[in-house]
């Protein structure tokens, strides 16, 4: 049996390559990203996206506790895996971190400003 099941069941092949993990919650979904540590192999993706939906209290389905109850599971083993030994980030990756983010927060405002410009 995998130490990590949800997490090989998702298609998470590598689970010693996690770095990070990020969950945004949206009003119909939650959103779990997880982040691998650069390894030079071009085949092995930056991050994953999973997108987990939520059905309205009142709609019972079976569909949306396997959901919730995956996205917990996934939850659970995302922080074994990086709770152990994992160091803190260094300057250097943090920076890369915000270099980043920049980025895609400038490629962002400029595809909002040249919309209002064709609108």
């Amino acid at each position: 049996m995998h130490k990590y099941p949800t997490l090989s069941a998702m298609g998470i092949t590598e689970v010693e390559s996690i770095a990070r993990y990020t969950l945004k919650q949206g009003s119909h979904s939650d959103e779990l990203k997880v982040y691998f540590h650069s390894t030079g192999d071009d085949s092995q993706p930056h991050s994953m996206k999973y997108d987990f939906q939520r059905l309205a209290a009142k709609q019972s389905s079976t569909g949306s506790h396997s959901a919730a109850t995956e996205l917990l599971s996934a939850l659970d083993e995302l922080q074994q895996l990086t709770r152990q030994g994992q160091p803190a980030p260094t300057r250097e990756q943090l920076l890369g971190e915000l270099n980043h983010l920049e980025k895609v927060v400038s490629a962002k405002l400029a595809e909002l400003r040249f919309n209002l410009q064709q609108w």
